[in-house]
């Protein structure tokens, strides 16, 4: 059942993108024949969003004014668990007091790492509070990596549908204006290229039908 909502729901889809792109199985060929449906520059805007410093992408933090940044206040939920977990009988001004400190201390992170660090950081043990921020730091560094990682390979997916979609032009071509891709060009694209190709513009549907019904013959075979 999951298989099969990954291959219809663009969301799906994208998550499915996201987790292949972290992952040890990833290849682009893999990546592209996947890709249908994916909104990957978007895909790519979300993961340099969640790689920015958490102090930049929400400057206000938990500060009283204005309403708590979104990845400031999941961080601080984070925190909240880790501080119950570590010391139950802590009062709540002091446990809230913790909260904040460390979402300040932590903000030099990305906040997308943070979390997730934060949440991996409540399966060790620790018996003290002044522990918690080395044990995210910790486990933030792989978690960062495997985020840059992705990122690098999506942009590498995104060059690959452009490359994909463009016609080979000698090295001295002039770029303006761009060809049209060809009959020829339009037929040797899979159908999950096609459909890309049409959702950014690179192609018509119009194109596309003319591309398949077509009987037209390059002049070599038919000598």
């Amino acid at each position: 059942m999951s298989h099969e909502l990954t291959m219809t729901d663009p969301a799906a889809r994208s998550r499915h993108v996201a987790a292949l792109a972290s992952s040890t199985a990833w290849t682009t060929e893999m990546a592209l024949a996947q890709s249908e449906g994916v909104d990957v520059p978007a895909l790519i805007e979300s993961y340099e969003r969640g790689l920015v410093a958490l102090k930049e992408a929400e400057p206000k933090g938990l500060g009283a004014s204005g309403k708590p940044g979104k990845l400031s206040s999941g961080l601080a939920d984070d925190l909240a668990l880790l501080c119950t977990k570590i010391a139950p009988t802590i009062a709540v001004e002091q446990a809230d007091a913790w909260n904040k400190v460390m979402v300040t201390a932590l903000s030099d992170l990305p906040g997308r790492v943070a979390r997730e660090a934060a949440q991996a950081a409540l399966h060790t043990p620790m018996r003290f509070l002044n522990e918690v921020e080395g044990v995210i730091r910790e486990k933030a560094v792989p978690i960062g990596y495997r985020h840059s990682m992705a990122l690098r390979r999506l942009r590498e997916l995104e060059a690959a549908i452009r490359r994909a979609l463009e016609p080979d032009q000698p090295a001295l071509a002039a770029p303006n204006p761009e060809p049209e891709l060809t009959v020829e060009q339009i037929r040797a694209l899979t159908p999950e290229l096609r459909s890309i190709g049409v959702k950014i513009g690179a192609i018509t549907q119009d194109q596309v039908a003319h591309a398949i019904r077509s009987n037209y013959v390059p002049h070599e075979e038919a000598a």
